[in-house]
């Protein structure tokens, strides 16, 4: 899957608006997270646990060979479709939580 600034409209403005959604869900749950655009460079979302700086990721947009845009961790994995803004805060609120004590 190749990392690009798009979402599933095409453009790249829409893209980072993808990631604007999200970075809103994530900060009404008290997370830092804030769009990375570059010129010419694919837009990123970083997400950072305020409790935890530690715990954080770069998240990107990608294709799959279907053509469907989704959420995935820096890594390639994906996280959730990106229509479903509940589904990728849920997994990544979860993986980069940490366990109450």
């Amino acid at each position: 899957m190749a990392s690009v600034p798009v979402n599933a409209h095409g453009s790249p403005r829409e893209g980072i608006a993808s990631l604007e959604r999200l970075a809103e869900r994530l900060r009404a749950e008290g997370w830092y997270a804030r769009v990375i655009a570059s010129e010419g460079q694919a837009a990123l979302l970083r997400v950072v646990n305020p409790l935890a700086p530690p715990l954080n990721d770069d998240l990107a947009l990608r294709r799959d060979q279907a053509g469907l845009w989704w959420f995935c961790w820096s890594f390639g994995d994906r996280i959730a479709h990106v229509d479903n803004l509940d589904i990728a805060a849920a997994r990544i609120t979860q993986v980069l939580g940490y366990p109450e004590a």
